[in-house]
């Protein structure tokens, strides 16, 4: 009799690894014969999903499936610096099995989702190009049970996202989308307000009802929640992580870190 793992569905790894990018790039639009994966986690790119080019920032997941069309676009923006400062960073994963295709067609997949860079997501993702990484002593075993985890990881995050939207308000969603998409930016309540559509003074009535926060509260979280992610996975400096999360200074970027967490940004990086 065949092992039980010569008789389940396989999921295979083609090739998985961490790139970095800095100079303006694009690949070419390519149609995939294999399910691909790239987790932005530094600077941002350019992405055509749902037939549309979109920015893709930290935290982005692109999810591709055989027959899609792949394209990414590295830019400099105009706040990264010109010279040898990183555009881009991700972890990419081309892969394939029938044990995807069985994941992929019990349920919808977005195309590009967010998720806290601190989730077991990007904690599996790194395992996965590790094991990549040995190239002779590599476990193809390891590899399939390590990117069935990670699938079933995604397909978690992808329901309580869900659920989470299904239970928030419809404005007060578009709210927090507004937010979490434009937290690294400088933005007023009345840029919030305009998103959704709605006036002012009952934007944050129906935000404070909905979330018991205000609108520059969770603002904060969000930005705070970017750094912290920033500052474990990335070795950007503690004054750039500042600055390209909404805070405009250091220093008021320290004296919020250290208000909220009772430690400052540096010792932080240092704890981790």
């Amino acid at each position: 009799m065949a092992p039980e793992a010569d008789r389940v569905p396989q999921a295979d790894v083609l090739h998985a690894d961490y790139a970095h990018h800095y100079k303006p790039f694009e690949t070419s639009r390519r149609k995939l014969n294999y399910y691909y994966f790239r987790l932005q986690v530094e600077g941002q790119c350019q992405a055509y999903v749902n037939g549309e080019i979109v920015a893709v920032h930290p935290g982005d997941l692109l999810l591709y499936r055989p027959g899609d069309t792949a394209f990414i676009r590295f830019e400099r923006t105009p706040e990264q610096p010109l010279g040898k400062a990183l555009i881009s960073g991700n972890y990419y994963m081309s892969c394939r099995g029938a044990w995807l295709d069985e994941w992929w067609d019990c349920s919808p997949k977005p195309t590009k989702i967010n998720i806290p860079l601190g989730e077991s997501v990007l904690s599996i993702f790194k395992e996965i190009v590790q094991e990549q990484r040995r190239m002779k002593e590599k476990d193809a075993a390891i590899s399939d049970y390590l990117l069935r985890v990670f699938c079933l990881s995604i397909g978690r995050t992808i329901g309580e996202l869900q659920e989470r939207g299904r239970s928030t308000p419809p404005l007060v969603h578009r709210m927090k989308q507004f937010i979490m998409e434009n937290a690294a930016s400088p933005f007023r309540l009345e840029d919030v307000a305009k998103h959704a559509g709605i006036s002012v003074p009952r934007a944050v009535a129906l935000f404070k009802s909905a979330c018991n926060q205000t609108i520059m509260q969770y603002a904060l979280e969000v930005r705070l929640s970017i750094a912290c992610d920033r500052i474990k996975f990335t070795m950007t400096n503690l004054e750039k992580i500042a600055e390209s999360t909404g805070f405009g200074s250091y220093t008021y970027f320290h004296r919020v870190f250290r208000s909220r967490f009772g430690i400052s940004p540096k010792q932080y990086r240092e704890r981790q």
